[in-house]
């Protein structure tokens, strides 16, 4: 299955070297989105306790140019295809959230964000377009996880005090003991290696079995030192979600079982706060009712999305912000210390109001949905789909306790673009074997 249709009339240097410009785009991407420009951060800084500030600028430069040169690369070769990816649902939402990000309070902070995740999908629907089929993708992928498997390792082996939590952190010294990596907490090292299994499992199935081996055996070796329990308990969920919805014949019953996971994941969460029977049934069958003490940010975040239901706060402009670090005190809620809401449906909700929650939702879960749907008229390739269907699923689940959707950096939602993107792009394009 071809991802790219090569330019026949490519001239110059780029087309004398585009399978080299192509590599070099990809790895280029796929690594700063997952190491960032700032790997390893140092928890023990102090400055981690001030309000957010303006970001990292050489960061910010670089998920700038890199986006021009991709774009630019793209515009110039599949120009067609590119446009495809992009649906109403994208749009419209896209669309709202800038109009919450005005609204905000703080429309600097919500606008600069708006501009990342605009540019996270266009650089998500890029790396799609780069490679010039499945088993060039696949080898791309292989060679960009066996890299950041070696950085995860070499970061525990020679840099301990910024791949392993630490009691010296200044935010959750409990977590003392827990392998990061190059990542700035052992949920996202945790979410990360799930993806990097269902990497190796693609990379098993279509390039090398002996890497793609390697690839799942070195990603959950540390997957389990990382101690994340949401992580480790949804990849045998998602393994097995994707089995059924794969194999599933009827569109209602597809539809039926994702939309009710989703649901459950919720009412699992948020709906203990929210619904008092369900409180005193988990309290009845888990040890931690309170999911490590998110049911109290849960709540503080419910309460804001009831005073702002339409518009929220403003897109990804209300946690961190000094209307809530400066106002916290010990008698104050933990919710006002709350990096997000702990739930993506819920983050949403609050940023971008019950609106943004619906629009997205929309382009999220129900048009994947209706992609899948297409799988048995249309040329779509089993490996790439089980891919895609794998990280999508396994992003629906985790944003049950943590808030992937649209968190800027985060390697977890850019790779739920690619898989949304990825599925969409083999629904319209014309794709050959």
């Amino acid at each position: 299955m071809t991802l790219a249709l090569q330019n026949p009339h490519a001239t110059g240097f780029v087309g004398r070297h585009e399978r080299y410009v192509r590599n070099a785009l990809f790895l280029a991407c796929f690594l700063l989105v997952w190491l960032t420009a700032a790997p390893f951060p140092d928890l023990g800084d102090p400055r981690l306790l001030e309000p957010i500030g303006e970001g990292n600028p050489v960061g910010q430069i670089l998920f700038i140019l890199l986006t021009v040169a991709l774009s630019g690369f793209v515009l110039a070769t599949t120009p067609r295809l590119a446009l495809r990816a992009v649906t109403p649902a994208l749009i419209i939402t896209l669309g709202w959230f800038a109009f919450t990000a005005v609204l905000s309070a703080h429309p600097d902070l919500a606008l600069r964000r708006f501009v990342l995740a605009a540019f996270t999908v266009a650089n998500a629907t890029a790396l799609l377009l780069l490679p010039q089929g499945r088993e060039h993708f696949g080898r791309l992928l292989a060679a960009g996880a066996l890299i950041i498997l070696a950085i995860c390792y070499i970061g525990v082996v020679f840099l301990p005090h910024f791949s392993i939590h630490q009691s010296t952190d200044v935010i959750e010294k409990s977590l003392a003991g827990a392998w990061r990596g190059p990542f700035g907490h052992k949920n996202g090292a945790g979410s990360s290696m799930v993806v990097l299994i269902f990497i190796g499992i693609f990379v098993t199935r279509t390039v090398n079995r002996f890497a793609g081996v390697g690839i799942i055996a070195a990603a959950s070796i540390f997957l389990l030192f990382t101690m994340s329990k949401s992580p480790i308990g949804f990849l045998p969920v998602t393994l097995a979600l994707a089995f059924i919805v794969l194999r599933l014949q009827h569109t209602a019953a597809r539809f039926a079982i994702v939309i009710g996971t989703v649901l459950v994941v919720n009412l699992l969460t948020i709906g203990t706060v929210a619904i008092e029977p369900m409180r005193s049934m988990l309290n009845g069958l888990m040890p931690d009712a309170s999911f490590t003490g998110r049911d109290e940010i849960w709540r503080f975040a419910l309460d804001h999305v009831s005073e702002r239901p339409i518009t929220g706060y403003g897109f990804q402009a209300f946690w961190g912000t000094s209307d809530l670090v400066f106002n916290w005190d010990v008698n104050e809620s933990w919710g006002l210390r709350a990096s997000d809401a702990h739930n993506g449906y819920l983050n949403i909700a609050v940023t971008t109001g019950l609106v943004g929650l619906a629009l997205a939702s929309v382009w999220i879960i129900a048009q994947p949905l209706a992609d899948l749907a297409a799988r048995k008229s249309k040329h779509f390739d089993p490996s790439l789909t089980l891919l895609f269907t794998q990280i999508w699923l396994f992003g629906l689940c985790l944003s049950g306790v943590e808030a992937v959707l649209f968190s800027g950096g985060d390697s977890l939602w850019f790779m739920m673009i690619v898989s949304i993107i990825g599925l969409r792009l083999q629904n319209v394009a014309q794709l050959s074997r």
